[in-house]
């Protein structure tokens, strides 16, 4: 029996699919039935000249040079411990204000994601830092939970977001202007849950209680801890937006800053530079191999003509186009269930995105909408590894961080909902660059 190329397309997601449930890294999953279905298609020889040149040209790329100068940015921030500083400077500003502490968690988690690009990361920091306070100052446990959980993965969203820039050597879309396009929908983002908790506070106050008023002298004084991480974000940001210098540039200034203001603030040692740099060599090495990964599944699929066919089909549902844009959005929320995300986009992207382009929408829109979605599935159960990041680090019941959560898995439709309504959200900035 003969296997035609369109077939062999599905069968190939179809096993991509079962080995990622299974809990093969999808890194090496992607790579290993791309290289196989090739070799059933195309034969030895032009498979082999795939594997020697793929890999390399993937990631011999000066655009890629800008993960690991994010990544050891964010470490250095991480290992100096700032993130304590940013939390108690935003407690007390507004700890005597209704909800006041858990809205300084989400604006810490904000602050902190501005500088570590990483949502798992800055989980798993917020959780152990913010959440032992809030419940010692009297904030329920649930509550607590529920807004790391919700916001902890901000960090996915406001550049310097690693997963945007994935997204954009994947989607081969400028990395700075989705970096750019992520800060608007980062404050939408902000906003909706600072709401969401002051309505929840409002309608019972013992939720949170108001602590009482830190003295203006004290409130000044604390911003003084955490200047540097204001400077290192604006450099960064204001630097790309302007056009200063490109997004590369952009990641080298940051992590020099980054180590420098380790150095000015007294919180440098040789341990915190070793666990940095380790951490991004782990990390780095880990995205490049799932890019690698996806480029061979991608070239796989490619000759399969799968994403094309599907792009035909999808485009030609009798819907309009916003309807389709809602499932697409459903799609990615089930896959949220049961899989990583981020594997989630590496499979489905290289098929979906050339529909959603046909359809009129742009691509640096849709990039932001997709690592919203990824974000949500870092907090949604049954199986958000943020939910059991809060688990391990606070050794909580896993139901209470479930209860904690919903309210805020119930803002994010209204994000959502936001972000499709009004796609100028997204794209204002980045189209002023």
């Amino acid at each position: 029996m003969t296997i035609g190329p369109e077939l062999a397309g599905w069968l190939g997601v179809a096993a991509l699919l079962v080995t990622v449930v299974l809990g093969i890294p999808v890194a090496y999953a992607m790579g290993v039935i791309g290289v196989v279905g090739s070799y059933l298609l195309i034969g030895p020889d032009a498979t082999r000249g795939m594997i020697e040149i793929v890999p390399f040209s993937t990631v011999a790329s000066y655009g890629f040079s800008i993960v690991p100068l994010f990544v050891i940015m964010g470490y250095l921030v991480f290992h100096a411990g700032f993130a304590t500083d940013i939390f108690k400077t935003a407690r007390a500003w507004l700890g005597h204000r209704t909800g006041g502490i858990p809205m300084a968690a989400v604006l810490g988690c904000a602050a902190f994601g501005a500088a570590s690009g990483s949502g798992l990361a800055s989980t798993a920091t917020l959780a152990r830092i913010t959440i032992p306070e809030m419940i010692a100052s009297g904030v329920d446990k649930r509550l607590a939970y529920g807004v790391v959980a919700a916001a902890g993965p901000l960090a996915q969203m406001i550049p310097p977001s690693v997963l945007l820039i994935v997204y954009a050597i994947i989607a081969e879309q400028s990395a700075g202007k989705l970096l750019i396009a992520g800060i608007v929908p980062g404050l939408i983002i902000v906003a909706v849950y600072l709401a969401t908790i002051f309505v929840r506070v409002s309608i019972n106050p013992e939720l949170a209680p108001a602590q009482p008023r830190v003295p203006l002298a004290e409130r000044l004084g604390r911003l003084r801890h955490i200047w540097g991480i204001g400077v290192l974000a604006l450099v960064v940001i204001g630097g790309i937006y302007s056009g200063v210098f490109t997004p590369t540039e952009a990641g080298a200034i940051g992590a020099t800053w980054a180590l420098l203001l380790v150095l000015m603030v007294r919180k440098f040692t040789w341990a915190v530079l070793k666990d940095s740099i380790l951490e991004t060599i782990r990390t780095t090495s880990m995205v490049f191999m799932i890019v690698i990964g996806a480029f061979v599944f991608s070239h796989f699929l490619s000759i399969t003509r799968l994403p094309t066919t599907l792009s035909t089909l999808i485009t030609g549902l009798p819907f309009e186009p916003v309807v389709i844009i809602v499932g697409i959005v459903v799609l990615y929320l089930i896959l949220g269930l049961f899989i990583d995300m981020v594997a989630a986009m590496f499979i489905t992207l290289p098929i979906i995105l050339p529909a959603v382009i046909k359809l009129g929408y742009d691509p640096i829109w849709f990039g932001v909408l997709v690592v919203f979605l990824a974000e949500i599935a870092l907090a949604t159960p049954p199986f958000g590894i943020g939910l059991f990041i809060i688990k391990g680090v606070v050794k909580a019941d896993l139901t209470d961080i479930v209860r904690g959560v919903m309210p805020f898995i119930m803002a994010d439709f209204v994000i959502l909902a936001i972000l499709i309504a009004w796609p100028q959200a997204v794209l204002f900035l980045p189209n002023l660059m």
